[in-house]
């Protein structure tokens, strides 16, 4: 192989390198944006779950005590 015919070689290898480096850094950021945008539902759904805890131990304690809530399943299950 002549000097031309390598340089041309590892011109190409090293073009062919660098997308397939670009399109994995587009993908690795990708995922990272995803990682944080279910990390943020997470953490509202987190809320949310405190929250109606919250009401219920509220209701509950209006109840009174040694009283529950009825564990019924309503009419139309």
């Amino acid at each position: 192989m002549s000097d031309k015919n390598t340089l041309e070689h590892l011109a190409r290898r090293i073009a062919a390198l660098e997308e397939t480096l670009t399109h994995q850094s587009l993908a690795i950021e990708e995922l990272s944006q995803q990682m944080h945008e279910a990390q943020q539902a997470r953490e509202k759904s987190d809320r949310k779950q405190k929250a109606l805890f919250q009401i219920l131990q509220e209701i509950e304690d209006k109840a009174g005590e040694g009283q529950s809530l009825p564990r019924e399943k309503p009419p139309h299950y």
